[in-house]
């Protein structure tokens, strides 16, 4: 073995013997935002032996490493990217296998082959967890996934729907739970909730990380996606005046959790908005009531008197104590 090829295959074997710090193999299941994780590791495919594909040129694991790692150097990176692969159908369990794995994910990474880079890293941590530096795979897999993402929402027609985005990291998520960069992550699913108009789960996923990493370096940004999700999905809702409530509530506790955000003003706006939309949709609801010919004195006052007890300041409120008025006088019973 010449010394260029020795090099080679030092330099990945070393890589190979460091210590996976962020590995947990805890479930994480499902959030009430859906996230996706996928519950068993080997639901990602196995590499086995076949009779027809996947058939080594040499002999052993140790020649074929050689043959595939001779096929990259002399610059035939497809033809080596097969003999890898070929390698760890074969021969699984081998330390060679996990070093053509390697080799198939850094290959098909350097060359731009982001969905099948994505795949080997995925297949990395799937079925050679603990036996390779997991830094530089999840860092990786991550380059792909945002590549990935990106392309797909640069096109006219795109390829992929939100969820097989949000996928993309979910596994990754899936296999380094505690790994630092998870919240980074989770920021992009909830981005990707956003994008799909999907707001009620873009909230749960950024109330995920304010719970569960409240020193996060992302949570101006994480605080900046949930009170846009609240606001946009106060358009959806514009006429559930419950919802409206509830969607008040979430941007004050927003407000209060972080009073110095830059958009804090934003914020209040947006919150005002809101109550506004309530307001006036409460009003509309309680007129709706005062129709002789489809409802009785007695439920439209009784909506009035609600829409009192809510909003005793708001501009309609003398209108609507003036109509009390009037409708008392034909019930023949006290104003209260």
């Amino acid at each position: 073995m010449n010394v260029k090829l020795f090099s080679l295959l030092l330099l990945v074997l070393s890589a190979s013997l460091a210590t996976a710090q962020y590995q947990d193999y805890s479930r994480m299941g499902k959030t009430p935002a859906e996230l996706q994780f996928i519950d068993d590791p080997l639901s990602i495919e196995l590499k086995e032996p076949s009779w027809f594909w996947n058939n080594p040129k040499m002999e052993s694991a140790e020649d074929q490493l050689a043959y595939a790692a001779r096929l990259e150097m002399s610059g035939k990176w497809e033809k080596a990217i097969d003999a890898y692969d070929d390698l760890v159908h074969e021969w699984h369990a081998t330390q060679e296998a996990l070093l053509a794995q390697l080799a198939i994910a850094r290959l098909n990474s350097a060359h731009g082959n982001a969905q099948a880079a994505y795949d080997a890293d995925i297949y990395l941590l799937a079925h050679f967890a603990g036996r390779f530096e997991l830094e530089p795979v999840l860092r990786d897999a991550v380059a792909q996934a945002d590549y990935l993402t990106n392309q797909d929402l640069s096109r006219t027609f795109r390829r992929n729907s939100s969820s097989a985005l949000r996928a993309n990291y979910e596994r990754i998520i899936h296999f380094a739970p505690r790994w630092p960069r998870v919240p980074e992550l989770l920021l992009k699913i909830a981005d990707l909730y956003m994008r799909s108009e999907e707001y009620d789960s873009a909230i749960t996923v950024c109330d995920r990380i304010v719970i569960d990493w409240p020193t996060s370096e992302n949570l101006e940004d994480v605080v900046k996606t949930y009170c846009m999700a609240c606001r946009k999905l106060a358009d959806k809702w514009a006429n559930d005046t419950g919802r409206l409530l509830h969607i008040e509530q979430l941007l004050a506790g927003a407000r209060t959790f972080y009073p110095t955000h830059p958009l804090a003003d934003q914020f209040k706006q947006w919150q005002q908005e809101v109550y506004l939309m309530r307001r006036n949709r409460s009003y509309e609801k309680a007129a709706f009531y005062d129709n002789p010919e489809a409802y009785s004195a007695e439920a439209a006052a009784e909506a009035y008197r609600a829409f009192l007890r809510m909003f005793p300041d708001a501009p309609q409120a003398e209108r609507v104590r003036k109509r009390l008025a009037e409708l008392s006088l034909s019930l023949s019973t006290p104003q209260q």
